[in-house]
């Protein structure tokens, strides 16, 4: 994986810098507290959701706890993708790996399913841009949770979607693949900073992938001329169609788990969101990229501008149709069964509103 480091920071900077993200209550590296002899990890600083104090989800805390995972039971792995603004190009990603036996923590609760995302440290009190993680302005951490965490977090906390696609690995490599990102996540990656585009989010899972996969799967993160970052390797809301096109998710439709919709109203359909999924859409958006490209090369070129700038436009067209109805095409499905076991016993408690014109009672 590559580093990113600030060389120019002296030990003392370095320190005062770290102490100001683990001071970010949000964040907490994981430690490997101990493996018992049958390779059980029993890890501190693992996510499992957050008291939910108020009405405001901002002044909800993260609740971190020790957990026991046993990577040997590993069942699938996951990818996850959370889109954020601007639209089909802002997004986050990470490895979701679901265990045959759950993980457990200090207070017995448990989950199936283990997330391990590589994020942007941030100081207490600043937010991440994609701006400011082009500098040396935030740290690594591989934050470890249960899937519930993500799922309480990103639908109810944030309003937000989760897109789930499931790897098509083998046994082997699933194993191998968990063990990897573990290990990733329990290295002291102090002195180590996030860059958008060479040390970001799904960077890391393409390196992580990467070590599993044969060379012909493989994601290649930069160009073979001059050496430069592909954007397909940066942008995380193209994860699905990478992996699609390598090979390594064949399902038709992702799992797209959506936001809370008793603290989020639901949004409306948008028409890319209704087109891009009838039968004609990937035509029309691979017909119109060679119309216009090859219109606008040929009016430069003349016919031979034409032809390749068809072609190319063709590919490019056939891209963005592919992008989008895989983003819009998910398979929706309410975040209640993910949800963690507190929060659904809440949920089960609260009382439901009354009816519009309803008498309260007395």
């Amino acid at each position: 994986m590559k580093i990113m480091q600030a060389p120019s920071y002296t030990p003392a900077q370095l320190d005062s810098k770290w102490q100001a993200m683990a001071d970010n209550g949000m964040q907490r590296a994981a430690h490997l507290l101990k493996t018992d002899d049958d390779g059980k990890l029993h890890v501190d600083n693992v996510r499992w959701g957050f008291d939910e104090k108020s009405a405001d989800p901002k002044e909800w805390t993260p609740r971190f706890r020790d957990t026991v995972i046993d990577p040997s039971k590993v069942k699938e792995v996951y990818i996850g993708e959370e889109p954020f603004d601007p639209k089909y190009i802002g997004g986050h990603g990470y490895a979701v790996i679901e265990l045959s036996e759950p993980i457990v923590n200090s207070d017995g609760e448990k989950d199936h399913r283990l997330v391990v995302s590589m994020e942007a440290w941030t100081p207490k009190g600043e937010s991440y841009s994609a701006k400011k993680g082009m500098q040396a302005n935030f740290g690594v951490v591989f934050q470890l949770g249960s899937f519930g965490d993500r799922v309480h977090r990103i639908t109810r906390k944030e309003g937000r979607s989760i897109n789930l696609y499931k790897l098509d690995l083998t046994q082997e490599q699933k194993r191998e693949f968990t063990e990897n990102a573990l290990a990733a996540a329990l290295k002291d990656r102090k002195g180590e900073f996030y860059h958008t585009l060479k040390n970001s989010c799904w960077g890391a899972q393409i390196e992580l992938l990467n070590t599993v996969l044969p060379e012909q799967q493989q994601i290649q993160r930069w160009t073979k001329m001059f050496h430069k970052v592909k954007m397909s390797a940066v942008l995380p809301s193209l994860s699905g169609l990478v992996l699609q096109r390598k090979g390594v998710w064949n399902e038709k439709q992702a799992i797209e788990i959506v936001a809370d919709q008793r603290m989020w109203p639901a949004r409306p359909q948008t028409w890319i969101s209704v087109q891009s999924q009838k039968p004609w859409w990937g035509t029309a958006g691979r017909l119109t990229g060679a119309g216009v490209a090859g219109g606008a090369a040929g009016a430069m070129l003349g016919w031979p501008g034409a032809v390749l700038g068809g072609l190319a436009g063709y590919w490019t067209g056939g891209v963005v149709a592919d992008h989008l109805q895989i983003l819009e095409g998910g398979v929706k499905t309410k975040p209640d069964p993910y949800l963690p076991e507190f929060v659904k016993v809440k949920l089960a408690d609260a009382k439901p509103p009354a009816a519009p014109g309803a008498t309260p009672p007395r």
